[in-house]
């Protein structure tokens, strides 16, 4: 059955009214809760074969869920949720964490510049997603890079600069990858009491304003700085204090809320945002734009009246679906293609675990069909960046980008690859900023493949496995003919990993479990799509 397959925790015919934070919605066939990226993109997957459309939504605090039933998959990331320290200034938070426990967080290490995001609803993925803006502060300010999921699982690492686009604006509005984890950067210092201070005049001023008097989803449209005034008042100017349409009801503190004061259904709250945003650009000549995110089955005029772009439904004459995330028929791409790239996390999550600065990237080099022609060409490539020049300590005496035995003994970067399961075994790959290595093969957890049960560079000769180092990075290039057993569905599981020494282990994408490290896990490993 369906039901036995799905690769992480889930529900069925789950009330969406009883997620989103407006408390509308109808029932949604499934919803699914990854733990981790790799559960992420194994539920990607999941639904790609299960042709299941999929909504992405974090507590719900800005999205409208249609009224309609949603015959797809629901994504929360609800559980993937932990903050923990890089440095002294960087902070690492997955998209799951609340507005309110980031305060929190950065409060207790003394660091400010937060404080705003306290009582903020939401969670800080969808925060970053869509540039979030309060008392005159931004997320855009606070964040060093982000982290994003794709469609076909590629984990991919973006700088702010990539992403902010101004005034609650982003690439990512635009794109279908999914915010899992961000780099907040706090430099400033302050005595955590003074912080707790500013937190609690921004939360009292939500209360000043009967932002929580009802269900809402907080501010209906953007503010059009061109207008020269806030959209709230220019509603209030135009009578929408208090008006109200069946459940939903304009607030009579703040005319750019939409309340839920009881039974209010999603047609409603769209019929009101229509009518503000026709008034507002008919009789006060501003153009609106809508910041609710609306996800599901709607009637199309009124899709169309708030400027929300939508496909229609063939089946329902006058409907059309928003706010999904639609797998590509087919997919094109420009060589080399990042499939995984990130900072190493500790294994733990602790704070401060491990070193800043080590970067790990994915490469593939050329496409499946070019691959099937060439197979001993280089078709992937792995990297390991180390900005610092010292996370990686020397400790075996060798040559300089020999095979060695035992190379786990001294500090390394690791990459293991399988198809997800301990089916037909795994790769694991060592090696050192001096080109050092060390490949093994297993058919099993920690066992070895007859035949591989000592370790040597003649298992892997013909060019099916080239180290390299210099430069700025140090790693491998695989061959297809290599790597072609592992491929399941053009699909890869990979996991990188490193050993630093002294109880110190990092992984990229991060598992954050409180056990034993072992990366021998294939499971835990993120499935990711090659083209």
């Amino acid at each position: 059955m369906i039901e036995s397959m799905v690769p992480c925790s889930y529900e069925e015919r789950v009330s969406l009214a009883a997620t989103g934070y407006y408390a509308i919605g109808g029932e949604a066939r499934w919803m699914l809760r990854p733990q981790n990226v790799g559960e992420l993109a194994a539920a990607l997957e999941w639904c790609r074969r299960s042709l299941l459309p999929v909504i992405v939504a974090g507590k719900g605090s800005n999205m409208l869920f249609s009224d309609e039933g949603f015959p797809g998959a629901v994504l929360s990331l609800e559980f993937m949720n932990r903050l923990f320290r890089i440095s002294e200034d960087l902070f690492f938070c997955e998209a799951g964490i609340d507005n309110t426990a980031v305060a929190i967080a950065l409060q207790q290490a003394g660091k400010s510049g937060g404080e705003w995001l306290y009582r903020l609803p939401g969670t800080i993925g969808a925060t970053v997603r869509m540039n979030a803006r309060c008392y005159g502060r931004e997320i855009s300010a606070l964040t060093r890079s982000i982290v994003t999921v794709g469609l076909d699982g590629t984990v991919r690492w973006r700088q702010a600069e990539e992403v902010f686009r101004g005034y609650k604006r982003t690439s990512l509005m635009l794109s279908p990858e999914i915010v899992v984890g961000a780099v907040l950067e706090c430099s400033g210092q302050d005595d955590p009491e003074s912080i707790g201070r500013k937190m609690q005049e921004y939360g009292d001023d939500r209360d000043v304003k009967h932002q929580f008097d009802f269900p809402s989803c907080g501010s209906v449209f953007k503010n059009n700085y061109d207008a020269g005034r806030p959209s709230g008042q220019i509603f209030d100017a135009l009578g929408f204090r208090g008006r109200r349409e069946g459940g939903a009801q304009v607030s009579d503190h703040h005319a750019n809320f939409i309340f839920n004061t009881g039974g209010a259904k999603a047609i409603d709250v769209l019929r009101l945002s229509a009518d503000m945003r026709i008034d507002a650009s008919q009789k006060a000549g501003v153009d609106l734009e809508l910041e609710l995110q609306c996800a599901g089955l709607f009637e199309a005029s009124l899709l169309e009246a708030c400027g929300i772009a939508f496909t229609p439904e063939p089946s329902r004459p006058g409907y059309g679906w928003t706010g999904l995330l639609l797998f590509p028929a087919g997919a094109s791409a420009v060589f080399p293609r990042t499939l995984i790239e990130g900072p190493m996390l500790d294994y733990h999550c602790r704070d401060c675990g491990i070193p800043d600065g080590i970067i790990v990237r994915v490469e593939q080099l050329i496409s499946l069909e070019e691959a099937g022609r060439t197979p001993n060409q280089p078709f992937i490539r792995w990297s390991t960046f180390d900005s610092s020049g010292s996370a990686f300590s020397s400790g075996i005496e060798a040559p300089e980008g020999v095979f060695v035995e035992r190379l786990w003994e001294q500090s390394v970067s690791e990459l293991f690859i399988s198809h997800g399961s301990t089916r037909d075994g795994y790769l694991e790959f060592e090696v050192t900023p001096d080109g050092k290595w060390l490949a093994l093969c297993f058919d099993a957890s920690r066992r070895r493949t007859p035949g591989h049960e000592k370790p040597s560079a003649e298992h892997w000769d013909g060019g099916r496995v080239k180290p390299f180092a210099g430069g700025e990075s140090f790693g491998m290039e695989f061959s297809f003919a290599l790597l072609e057993p592992f491929i399941l569905d053009n699909h890869l599981s990979m996991q990188c990993c490193a050993s630093l020494g002294e109880g110190r282990y990092g992984l990229f994408p991060w598992w954050c479990i409180d056990t034993q490290p072992d990366f021998h896990q294939p499971a835990r490993w993120c499935p990711v799509g090659l083209v």
